[in-house]
């Protein structure tokens, strides 16, 4: 009998685990494998770190040839976007990872797990036990200002308020302990982005795939 796997993201450190295991789950039982990232932000209001996340979730979900599905939760709970993207694809057993959690805090909070199982009829849940670890920050950047790339020499120069029709146009985060140009300069095309390197304000030329 055919089953289809949902696997539940959300921080960076779990993915691949859980992402692994629903794998193994699609392929024992001749399934589809999907991994489903749900984002409480707007779209308009994505930081760099929603946008390195997000691409870390698709490249693991290559990685193990399995369907990436990114949900804006747009106020809703989300074990009611769990639910809604289990029907539409004939979800037949979700994944979830469940830190360790000691009685009293299982008495304390109302999970998503509990929540899902709520609302989800005919569906086998799988908790997986994963660690507390906390999203790996790194290095932290200044809020994103709208910039342009624009072709000089052999590479790329970030400049803004430019209304060259050839330039590219995205966002720049700069890095927030530096003086000099250097962070991630950010192209948005059709719900996808492309993130590219800035350093002293130059983007090298083969990073750039331009249509």
């Amino acid at each position: 009998m055919k089953e289809n796997i949902l696997v539940c993201v959300s921080n960076p450190n779990n993915v691949e685990k859980l992402v692994q295991r629903g794998k193994i789950l699609a392929d024992a039982f001749g399934g589809d494998c999907y991994v489903l990232y749900v984002c409480s932000v707007e779209k308009d209001e994505l930081d760099l770190n929603h946008i390195r996340t997000k691409q870390l979730f698709q490249t693991i979900a290559v990685k193990y040839q399995a369907t990436m599905l990114v949900e804006s939760s747009n106020g809703k709970k989300v074990s009611s976007i769990v639910a809604d993207v289990s029907n539409r694809k004939g979800i037949t057993q979700i994944i979830l990872g469940q830190p360790v959690q000691s009685k009293f805090e299982m008495m304390m909070k109302n999970s998503l797990i509990n929540e899902i199982f709520q609302i989800v009829e005919g569906i086998d849940i799988h908790v997986v036990e994963v660690g507390r670890e906390a999203v790996v920050q790194g290095v932290d950047y200044d809020r994103g200002i709208k910039a342009q790339l624009v072709k000089k020499s052999k590479d790329y120069q970030l400049v803004f308020d430019s209304n060259l029709p050839d330039a590219l146009n995205g966002v720049f985060y700069k890095e927030a302990s530096t003086d000099f140009l250097n962070g991630f300069f950010v192209i948005t095309k059709n719900e996808e982005h492309t993130v590219l390197k800035v350093r002293d304000g130059t983007v090298e030329s083969d990073t750039i795939a331009v249509d």
